[in-house]
């Protein structure tokens, strides 16, 4: 059981990378580059410039807002199996 919840951890960690990534590439790739590298530096930035441009960035928006409650999920899994 421990091996499945690690390896959905993992899968969550890599989603929220992958929409993470998304969103520092269109805030660069808009001409914003204080956005740029706020989203670099700070990876909770990504959140609020994600929510501020929703319309563009939904997806990934959601990417990494659903990797974070998988996360919260399978810690919480593997704190009551414990």
């Amino acid at each position: 059981m421990e091996l499945l919840l690690g390896l959905i951890a993992i899968a969550a960690i890599g989603i929220s990378i992958i929409g993470w990534l998304w969103i520092v590439v269109m805030a660069f790739g808009e001409g914003e580059p204080l956005w740029g590298i706020g989203c670099l530096i700070i990876s909770p930035l990504c959140l609020v410039y994600g929510l501020l441009n929703y319309q563009e960035l939904k997806i990934p928006f959601m990417l990494i807002l659903g990797g974070f409650i998988a996360r919260i999920a399978v810690g919480a899994i593997a704190v009551s199996i414990s």
